[in-house]
């Protein structure tokens, strides 16, 4: 799957469906299910929020606050729009929705 971004980049742009980029994206996601396995019990609940605050956090420093703005707007819509909602072993396309 062809992709834009730079070496430093954190989010990319899905071109064609040949699967290689979401095959590395299933990849490191299947990393950090394995690694949730050793966080206690008691502190698993938060795991989802610290994960989104730190991705959010490297989304405004390599991306910009607009950028992060209208990509967290889009998919948003695209969450609160979604029926069903899409499955986690594919991306979610943003490229549909209006920037």
């Amino acid at each position: 799957m062809k992709s834009a971004h730079s070496a430093r980049c954190l989010t990319r742009v899905m071109v064609d469906d040949d699967g290689v980029e979401i095959a590395q994206l299933q990849s490191v996601m299947q990393r950090i299910q394995r690694s949730l396995f050793g966080i206690p019990t008691e502190q698993r609940e938060f795991v989802a929020n610290a994960l989104l605050n730190l991705a959010v956090s490297r989304m405004v420093k390599e991306e910009g606050s607009a950028r992060t703005m209208s990509i967290l707007m889009r998919l948003g819509d695209v969450v609160s729009s979604a029926d069903p909602v899409p499955p986690p072993q594919r991306a979610v396309d943003l490229v549909r929705r209006d920037a």
